[in-house]
């Protein structure tokens, strides 16, 4: 069951990291509170301001039109396994490849995957390892 789960953070994608976390930081007031490369080397950095926490990450490949929307919202796993077989049997589209996995993310990396809602957005669900 995905009901009543923590939100996580919101996904942004971006063509330039540093000058979107330093704005962030300098005018919005966040703070960055982590950072990591996925493993096809996408840097990524972790932003937050208060209970808001947004991912930003930029990809070699950026579109254009990827920059500055919404990739996807977050929300907390604690059986992400258990999470992803109940989607399955949901029916589910999976916009993954499985559970992926970013080993550099935190102290022993995390676990995700994502599936499309009503209207295709991306709704990921995240496990800290």
């Amino acid at each position: 069951m995905l009901k009543n789960r923590k939100h996580d953070h919101i996904g942004i994608a971006t063509n330039d990291i540093e000058s979107f976390v330093t704005w962030y930081v300098d005018e919005m007031g966040f703070e960055e509170f982590g950072s990591c490369t996925a493993p096809d080397g996408t840097p990524i950095k972790f932003i937050r301001n208060n209970e808001l926490k947004y991912e930003v990450f930029q990809p070699a490949n950026v579109q254009p039109e990827s920059i500055g929307r919404i990739d996807h919202v977050s929300y907390i796993s604690k059986d992400i396994e258990g999470d992803y077989k109940y989607c399955q049997e949901k029916g589910y589209k999976i916009l993954t490849d499985g559970i992926e996995e970013i080993p550099t993310a935190w102290e022993r990396g995390c676990r995700y995957f994502k599936i499309a809602g009503p209207n295709g957005e991306a709704i990921e669900f995240d496990q800290i390892l």
